[in-house]
């Protein structure tokens, strides 16, 4: 799970806080089986949390 944090750091530039990670994580794994691709889901779900 770590790793979808550091693509967040990586491609978006944005360190997700403690309190909203584990639904950061939720959201990522909704839009994955949603069919998004890992980078979509990412930046949908910090949009999603506002934090983008």
């Amino acid at each position: 799970m770590n790793k979808i944090l550091e693509i967040a750091l990586a491609f978006y530039g944005i360190l997700v806080p403690k309190k909203y990670i584990k639904e950061f994580y939720r959201l990522v794994i909704e839009y994955l089986d949603e069919k998004y691709s890992i980078e979509t889901a990412i930046g949908l779900a910090l949009r999603k949390l506002k934090l983008n």
